[in-house]
């Protein structure tokens, strides 16, 4: 790793948890939600320094007691090993689709009033993944974006407007975009990648909606599982005729798991009820993980 990078990546770290800092002291842009999601003093984050993630790199086996997944077999957080990365299509667009997750979420939730919970879900993915997946990138020749997602971290708390926030996600967005074209390739096709890809979030937000029905101040899980299901949504528009030319019964499993979805996350702030049935949904998602094919 050269000094110039390795400078730039630790220069993001501090940034990350200055803004951390920030969030703790003062509000970003002058509101707060009352969600209580992502309170640095309460957060699942703040105390325990990971997140639920699947115990593989491509799937999860469920949470534990508090809500806390195991971690990724490989290593890495949010069960994404950098290393796999490199060589796998899908581990790769699974930390691209998990750090976009957190963008998603956080743009919705700080523009619907919860302005501490979506500054804090930009600044989440640059410690918790970017930091080791940006050597991945480079490997593959992609452009580096951890500035831009220093950018967007930041904004809420240097007096930037509403609208100036929303552009520097959207840059970041966009970033993710490009930087989904450099995935590592293998023999599997283009729609099996992509069913894995998106079944891994269905997952994701299923566990944590299964989280949030069980634990009632459960607020940071209820915007993580909305971020991915938003993240699915995203995800399948792009992918989803591809995904149904490779395999039409896992297309169709996809699409009504995301219905489900979109039931139990209806907004980026949860609601006072929930209308959900929890073990359908992630019944629905084991049925889906069970009926992907294995990829070579």
């Amino acid at each position: 790793m050269g000094i110039k990078r390795r400078t730039r990546i630790w220069t993001t770290v501090g940034t990350a948890a200055l803004v951390g800092g920030l969030a703790a002291c003062s509000d970003p842009a002058g509101e707060v939600g009352e969600s209580g999601a992502h309170n640095p003093a309460t957060s699942e984050h703040a105390q325990n320094g990971s997140f639920e993630a699947p115990s593989t790199p491509a799937f999860s086996e469920g949470e534990g007691e508090s809500g806390e997944g195991e971690g990724g077999g490989g290593g890495g957080e949010f069960g994404i090993d950098p290393v796999a990365a490199e060589n796998d299509p899908v581990v790769y667009g699974i930390a691209i689709e998990v750090m976009r997750a957190h963008y998603l979420a956080g743009i919705d939730a700080f523009q619907a009033g919860d302005r501490t919970a979506g500054a804090e879900m930009f600044a989440h993915p640059i410690s918790e993944i970017y930091i080791d997946f940006e050597p991945v990138l480079e490997a593959l020749g992609s452009p580096l974006f951890g500035e831009t997602m220093t950018a967007a971290a930041v904004a809420p708390y240097s007096g930037e407007s509403d609208e100036e926030i929303a552009a520097k996600v959207e840059a970041v967005i966009t970033a993710l975009d490009d930087a989904e074209a450099y995935a590592p390739q293998n023999d599997a096709s283009a729609g099996a990648v992509q069913a894995r890809i998106l079944a891994d979030l269905v997952e994701r937000a299923a566990l944590q909606y299964r989280l949030v029905a069980s634990t009632p101040d459960a607020g940071e899980a209820y915007l993580d599982g909305y971020g991915f299901t938003k993240g699915a949504e995203r995800y399948a528009d792009r992918h989803m005729n591809t995904i149904a030319l490779a395999d039409p019964t896992a297309a169709a499993g996809l699409a009504s798991a995301i219905a489900l979805l979109q039931t139990a996350f209806p907004t980026p702030l949860r609601p006072e009820t929930l209308s959900a049935d929890a073990d359908m949904i992630v019944a629905a998602s084991d049925t889906l993980k069970a009926a992907l094919p294995a990829l070579d």
